[in-house]
C-alpha cells in the first residue's frame, strides 16, 4: 500500500469519527434527532403532544390538573399523570442493577418511593449527559435518612438537616454517606444503554423539554419496581 493511498484512508477514518462523535453529541445536547421522524406503533400517527392529549381528554390546563409523575424501573419508563389519567408515556434509562433499591453514596442506584421536585433547572447551552432540562428530587428523603442513621452512614445532625429539608419543600443535603444527586434530566442518547446513570431517571433531550413545562417544584414523583 502506497504512503499516499494510507495518508487517504487515515484521514477518512479520521473524518468518519468526527462525524459519529458529531452526531452524538448533538443528539446528547440538543435532543433526540430522530424525534420528527418517529411514529405511534398503533396509529403510525406522530407522537401527540401533551397539550393534544390534555385538550382531547377535556383537561383544561396543566395549572388546573394534579400533575404527578410515576416510574417504574422495571419497564424502564416514566409515566405522566393528570389526576387519574394516563397523559403520557416515555422510555428512560435508569443507574445501576435498576430493581436494586439505593443505600448508599456511589451505588449506582435508582432509589424508590414517594419524591417530590425541589429543583428545575435549564441549562443553556446544554449539558452533556444532562441535555437542557433538570428536575431534582429531594433524595435523600426522611425514609432514606432514617435507614441511614440506623445504618451508621449518616449522623445524627445529617438526619435533622434532611428532615429539615424535607419539611420545608427543599432540596436535601446531598453530601452525606447516602449520596445525593438524584434527578430526572435529559441527554439520553444512542448506544448509552438503560442503565447508565448514577441514579437518575435519564430521557431522551425532547422529551425532558416536554415533561419539564408540566411539573413544578413540589410536584410528587412515584418510583416503583
Amino acid at each position: 500500500m502506497s504512503e499516499k493511498r494510507l495518508k487517504q484512508i487515515i484521514t477518512l477514518s479520521l473524518v468518519g469519527i468526527i462525524l459519529v462523535i458529531s452526531a452524538y453529541n448533538l443528539w446528547a445536547y440538543q435532543g433526540t434527532l430522530l424525534y420528527p421522524f418517529l411514529r405511534d406503533r398503533v396509529t403510525g400517527e406522530p407522537p401527540e403532544t401533551i397539550a393534544e392529549i390534555m385538550a382531547e381528554k377535556g383537561l383544561a390546563s396543566e395549572k388546573d390538573t394534579d400533575i404527578w409523575i410515576e416510574i417504574i424501573k422495571s419497564e424502564h419508563s416514566l409515566v405522566l399523570h393528570a389526576g387519574k389519567d394516563v397523559l403520557k408515556k416515555y422510555p428512560v434509562s435508569l443507574g445501576e442493577k435498576p430493581l436494586a433499591d439505593k443505600e448508599k453514596a456511589g451505588d449506582g442506584r435508582t432509589p424508590a418511593g414517594e419524591f417530590k421536585i425541589t429543583e428545575k433547572v435549564i441549562y443553556s447551552p446544554p449539558r452533556r449527559f444532562y441535555g437542557s432540562r433538570m428536575m431534582m428530587l429531594n433524595y435523600p428523603n426522611r425514609k432514606y435518612a432514617l435507614q441511614g442513621l440506623h445504618q451508621g452512614l449518616i449522623t445524627s445532625k445529617d438526619f435533622l438537616a434532611i428532615e429539615s429539608a424535607e419539611n420545608k419543600g427543599i432540596t436535601p443535603p446531598q453530601d452525606t454517606g447516602l449520596g445525593g444527586g438524584i434527578c430526572i434530566h435529559g441527554g439520553w442518547g444512542p448506544f448509552m444503554g438503560r442503565s447508565w446513570t448514577g441514579g437518575s431517571v435519564a430521557l431522551y433531550s425532547q422529551d425532558a423539554e416536554e415533561i419539564f413545562e408540566y411539573v413544578k417544584e413540589g410536584t410528587k414523583v412515584i418510583i416503583q419496581n
